[in-house]
Order: C-alpha cells, then structure tokens, then sequence
C-alpha cells in the first residue's frame, strides 16, 4: 500500500475496528471511517486521526441490513474512487445455544459476518483496480463452543468465504484472515467507564494461565502487525493467521468456564 491509499475497516469506531484505523492512519494510509449507529464516536476518531495529517470519509452503514450494501457503497465510491483494503471487522458476540437462539439473532449473525462481507468483497473487486481483502476472524473456532452458536457458525461460514473469494479473486486480488484470540485491549481502550470497570472485572477473573498456551492475552499491535504482513506478502492468499497464543490448538480454560 503506498502513501494515498484508502483503507476501509468495518466496524472502525470503536475497539479493534478503532484501534485498526488508528494504526493506518500513523502509517500515511486514508482511512473510510465505518460506523452504523456510533456516529459521536466516529466523529471524535475522524477529528483525531485528520490530526495526522490524513484523508478521513465518514461512511455510515448498516451491515444487518445487507439490501443497503450496494447503494451505500456506490455513494462511498463517489467520494473515495479506490480503496486498496477492505478489513471486515465488524461483529456482534451474543450469548446463545443453538436451541436457544432466536431467527433475529441468527439472521442478525449472519447478516454481519457473511452476507454483507460477501457484498462488499464482490463490491470491492468490481473496482477492477488493486486491492487486498483481510477478514477478522477468531482462534476459538477451533473449538466447538455451543454458548455463542448463531457467532460460532456464522464465523465459520466467512471462513469458507475467506478461502473461496482467495480462489474466485485470483490472481489480481489476494483474500486473507486473521484469528485473534484474547484480546482483552480492545475492550479497554475504546469503552465507556462502565465498560471499562466490566472490563477490569473480567482480567481479574480470568487468570493469565487460563488464556491460551503463552499465558497472556494477545497485545492488539500484534494484531497489526498480522495485517501488514499479510498486506506486503505478495505471495499469500487464501490463509487465515492465528495470533492466539496459541489457544488453537488447545481450548482456552476461560472457554471451558463461560
């Protein structure tokens, strides 16, 4: 990615999505700042990361509401003619058995992990210009973990997605992912105070030893770091990344807790 480059990030405003374009705009990139309902805190990111000296478009959307995909990224096309990455980062993580999930809760899953994903890559390729795709995934997929079922399959869906689109979009659009696993940073950093005081409640307890094998939770610059390797590394697609710790390969005793 060079210097003008446009870097769309789903789910920017807030939390890792936030913390994603934080990092882009420290490098020179111009950022598409995403946001569905959290519109004050994607003013106040915009007004900080234009501090560095970038390009920031606001870019509200609705990623439930996949109908709207294509028109909402027609109108961001006008202001912003090329963008070279697309991170599908937005999620939602609600508790839920797969008997006990409700249609809402499953569509709502699905909407936001796969069908608009789905969308925006199809949307993205139709440029006809350079570009790289990156998906938010997570290490505990690894695991069958039933308490967030509508989350679990949804996620596991847009890992197919991940290595089909490397296939369809092949040879001038590479389609990669990274799995996280514990990353509890995420939830300190862009949180409201009632978050954050949830927040400390949860590191306090779950004990490093319970998180994954190196026993600490997964720093979000390790993250980025992911991310830029992937975007340089010509000769990758198709791949999804673990930065876990190493959970894996072994499920996490915070997992087993929950």
């Amino acid at each position: 990615m060079n210097s003008a480059a446009w870097v769309l990030v789903t789910g920017g405003a807030k939390r890792i999505g936030a913390f994603l374009n934080q990092e882009f705009a420290k490098s020179g990139k111009n950022i598409v700042l995403h946001y569905n309902h959290s519109e004050t805190a994607a003013i106040a990111l915009k007004a900080q990361l234009e501090a560095l000296n970038i390009k920031v478009v606001l870019w509200q959307a609705n990623l439930d509401d996949p109908a709207t995909i294509e028109q909402r990224f027609e109108i961001l096309l006008a202001q912003v003619p090329h963008i070279e990455l697309l991170i599908n980062s937005a999620s939602v993580f609600g508790q839920g058995s797969l008997l006990e999930s409700s249609l809402a809760q499953i569509q709502s899953n699905l909407n936001i992990h796969l069908t608009s994903p789905w969308l925006l890559i199809q949307a993205l390729v139709k440029q006809n210009k350079p570009c790289q795709i990156i998906n938010i995934s997570d290490a505990n997929l690894s695991h069958l973990y039933t308490n967030k079922s509508a989350y679990f399959i949804s996620k596991k869906a847009q890992e197919t997605l991940t290595e089909l689109a490397a296939i369809e979009c092949a040879p001038n659009v590479r389609v990669n992912a990274i799995a996280p696993g514990f990353v509890l940073d995420a939830m300190d950093q862009t949180s409201t105070a009632k978050s954050k005081q949830d927040s400390s409640q949860v590191a306090t307890q779950i004990d490093s030893k319970d998180m994954n094998l190196l026993q600490r939770k997964v720093p979000l610059a390790d993250l980025y770091s992911a991310i830029e390797f992937l975007a340089k590394n010509n000769s990758i697609t198709g791949q999804t990344l673990q930065i876990d710790g190493g959970s894996h390969l072994q499920c996490p005793a915070y997992m087993l807790k929950n």
